[in-house]
């Protein structure tokens, strides 16, 4: 921040104008900061969001999976019995 100490002025007046034109400078930038702040939250919220969807899709996704293997290792060791229960009736 700058040093009031380095500053002299001339008159009342010009230290008033000095400090107003530091004051407006200072609250310009924390209006753009605070501009920054909010497109960057909005921009966090939509990223979550969107995170947030494709994790329910891939759960999803994984859920269908797993019923599937389910299925089929259900399928398989059904062919197995059959399987050998026609080898059994060959062999016999």
């Amino acid at each position: 921040m700058e040093d009031s100490e380095e500053h002299r002025f001339s008159s009342v007046e010009e230290e008033t104008r000095y400090w107003k034109e530091l004051a407006m400078k200072y609250k310009q930038c924390a209006a753009n900061t605070q501009e920054e702040l909010c497109e960057f939250q909005e921009g966090s919220r939509e990223y979550e969001a969107e995170l947030e969807t494709q994790l329910q899709q891939t759960e999803s996704r994984n859920r269908d999976l797993l019923s599937e293997n389910n299925r089929l290792r259900m399928e398989l060791e059904s062919v197995k019995v059959r399987g050998d229960d026609t080898y059994s009736s060959y062999v016999s």
